[in-house]
């Protein structure tokens, strides 16, 4: 290859590539014809590719556009161990069958970028292929190669030792199997981020021990994710993934702040340098036209110029007009009145309720066009309201007729809680406490019983295993005549409808029991094997007669299904019981008023021991509950405490030093006096002068004779 070929390769990767390791080498690759291997290594923990490791991928495909090989390394066995990765926590293990499910998305998102379609240019390979087979003779060699010294100046190392974390030894070794993929698929390059640096250095390392060529390391540019934050994260949320939606690809480019426009052309789009430069007046004075373009140009690399026309076209429509998109999905209400919390959770799955709340609180939630920002609003809903969440996620509102029921004469509508209160007017109250209640409480106990036993139903979520409807007559649609009650459980009572006096009439009430009867078989099935016997939703009769009109009222479909179970609609004693009359053909066959009260005591027994298994079922769940709340307050106290410890130690450390450092001083100090002082003793004092003696004049007051002999 020529030298201004290679020069143009080169140019080619300085726009997304940061270091060489080393570009001779390189070089010297490209100019020796030879097909390359380019490792691609990927640790399948999560299956998440976003735009930032699609850097790599495209300088892939460009190696691939010149005839090199990709070599599609799944980590399967490395990710059984986990790359410490910058984390301060140990990994989790993943289990095996996740693993292959993540490597196979993995292998779908990076189709969107590599090519896959020719053998030539792709190469798929798992490290277990030879990890599994490798025997620890073979292992203790290779450990043998290199230094505990080596491998602990990893820098997360180093972070894990300074604040006093444990590193267990298959972390401290994962480097060293990362590094020997290299010697196994004999890569002559890969390209990375700068976080797997340290590992394939180590698969230069042991390439020279093997005595083969070094592999070139390309280290990539890492940008900021969306937020300006922090480094793209899944767990962060501040990413473009390769797996999403052209429509939320564009949408997430346009929340970008203005000052990664400019980065973000460069490093995750096509677009031509010198067309980038002439952009950067508009970058500066309008920006967001200049994210149009941007979010254009990221969506067409990736799905195509029509996908990226439409998505830019629908921003314009629906954004930046305001209009309300046409291909909203529908969000489905069970009932009209909801809080807003409620509804926003329901229409944000994957988000937190707190999440959720802190969304609305800040105006991020409108309805029909009008801001609400009190999640704990109850509000009533209309089919066809529209609701935003957030900038770009709008649903249409449809309150379904769910489980309601229709008969020539009658409505049967799911009960609200407001009419609770209503149906007393209607019904005596001690036909459905007795139903409800336990026997031997006081009335008024047994009608707080039932009251809440109706609210309890009536706000259990779907799929419901216990349902209660108000009846209304077509003629007098806003009164309500009667009840029914429809459950799997058991029986507690020889009737579960209640009509009016006023309405109870035989023809209203076989309509409202076939009702009930078909609702149970649409709902339960026969193929249900969870109800190990058929339960009374709708009738349990104390004579055959009863039995007999009641089993063809039913539609012949159902009537002559055969199951084991019994047919819904009756216990599975009065299956038996039918099967005997049908047998005997004795339509006139009735229960001994004993055997019917045997009967009901049993019924009775049974539901308050459900009742009581449902109890004791409860407590455990909330000592469950309790204990778990009770151990996470334990741990946020021992992270709290650590973390004070640490922050004290530091402290007593600091003042320690300071201490230290001050009697340090005060012994230079006091060593510098004595010095002095010794050096003062040694030195001899100075010589002062002879004083001669006075004599005194013979002539002054007190003077002395002189001497003989002398003048």
């Amino acid at each position: 290859m020529s030298n201004n070929r290679i020069d143009h390769i080169l140019a080619h990767f300085d726009r997304t590539s940061e270091q060489f390791f080393s570009k001779d080498e390189f070089r010297a690759k490209l100019r020796s014809g030879k097909k390359l291997r380019i490792k691609y290594g990927v640790d399948v923990t999560a299956p998440t590719l976003h735009i930032g490791h699609a850097v790599n991928l495209w300088l892939m495909r460009y190696l691939q556009s010149l005839g090199h090989k990709v070599v599609f390394l799944i980590g399967d066995f490395t990710t059984r161990i986990g790359d410490p990765d910058g984390r301060l926590d140990t990994r989790p293990v993943i289990p095996r069958a996740e693993i292959d499910r993540n490597a196979e998305e993995f292998i779908q998102q990076a189709k969107m970028v590599l090519r896959f379609d020719d053998p030539e240019l792709i190469e798929i390979r798992r490290n277990s292929e030879w990890y599994d087979k490798m025997g620890m003779d073979e292992f203790l060699t290779l450990t043998s190669m290199v230094t505990h010294a080596r491998l602990i100046s990893r820098d997360m190392f180093q972070l894990r030792i300074d604040s006093g974390r444990e590193i267990y030894m298959h972390e401290i070794l994962y480097p060293v199997l990362q590094g020997y993929d290299s010697v196994m698929v004999e890569s002559d390059v890969t390209i990375i981020g700068t976080d797997q640096l340290f590992n394939e250095m180590m698969g230069r390392f042991f390439q020279e021990k093997f005595d083969k060529k070094p592999q070139t390391i390309i280290t990539t540019k890492i940008t900021q994710g969306i937020d300006n934050k922090h480094k793209q994260s899944k767990s962060l949320g501040n990413y473009i993934g390769l797996a999403h939606s052209p429509r939320d690809k564009f949408g997430r480019v346009m929340s970008i702040p203005d000052a990664l426009i400019e980065e973000y052309f460069r490093v995750y789009t096509d677009v031509p340098l010198e067309e980038i430069d002439r952009m950067a007046d508009q970058i500066k004075h309008s920006p967001r036209e200049s994210k149009i373009k941007l979010a254009y140009a990221i969506v067409g690399r990736y799905h195509g110029h029509e996908a990226a026309v439409a998505e830019r076209d629908w921003f314009e429509k629906t954004v930046s007009k305001g209009l309300v998109p046409d291909d909203i999905p529908t969000l489905a209400l069970v009932q009209p009145r909801h809080e807003l919390l409620d509804i926003v959770a329901q229409a944000r799955p994957d988000k937190s309720k707190s999440d959720s709340r802190r969304l609305i609180k800040q105006g991020g939630v409108d309805i029909n066009g009008i801001k609400h920002t009190d999640p704990d609003a109850e509000l009533i809903f209309k089919t066809n309201d529209v609701l935003k969440v957030g900038k770009r996620n709008w649903f249409r509102i449809e309150v379904v007729k769910l489980n309601e029921l229709e008969t020539e004469k009658l409505w049967m509508r799911p009960m609200r809680v407001e009419d609770v209160d209503l149906i007393q007017k209607y019904l005596p109250d001690w036909e459905i406490v007795k139903y409800l209640s336990h026997p031997g409480l006081s009335l008024k106990a047994a009608v707080d019983v039932a009251r809440e036993v109706f609210r309890r139903v009536i706000l259990q979520p779907e799929p419901k295993d216990e349902w209660i409807w108000k009846i209304q007559h077509k003629d007098a649609p806003d009164k309500i005549i009667g009840v029914a009650h429809l459950r799997r459980d058991s029986a507690q009572g020889s009737e579960n409808i209640w009509l009016d006096p006023q309405f109870r009439t035989p023809e209203l009430m076989e309509q409202a029991l076939h009702a009930v009867n078909e609702h149970a078989f649409s709902q339960l099935g026969f193929s249900d094997v969870v109800f190990k016997k058929a339960f009374a939703h709708a009738a349990a009769p104390q004579d055959l007669d009863a039995l007999r009109r009641r089993f063809m009222s039913m539609d012949a479909t159902f009537r002559n299904r055969d199951t084991p179970e019994g047919i819904w609609g009756f216990t599975k004693e009065e299956w038996e019981r039918q099967k005997e009359w049908f047998l005997k053909n004795r339509p006139e066959a009735a229960l001994q008023p004993r055997a019917v009260n045997k009967r009901r005591k049993s019924a009775r027994l049974d539901a308050h021991l459900d009742a009581i298994e449902d109890i004791v079922e409860d407590a455990l769940e909330d000592r469950a509950e309790d204990r778990e709340e009770a151990m996470e307050q334990k741990k946020q106290e021992r992270e709290a405490s650590f973390a004070m410890k640490m922050a004290a130690d530091k402290h007593a450390a600091e003042l320690k030093q300071e201490e230290e450092r001050r009697a340090a001083e005060i012994k230079a100090a006091e060593a510098k006096g004595e010095t002095l002082k010794a050096e003062a003793a040694k030195a001899k004092p100075p010589k002062l002068p002879k004083v001669k003696k006075l004599i005194s004049h013979p002539f002054l007051l007190g003077g002395t004779k002189p001497t003989p002999g002398k003048k």
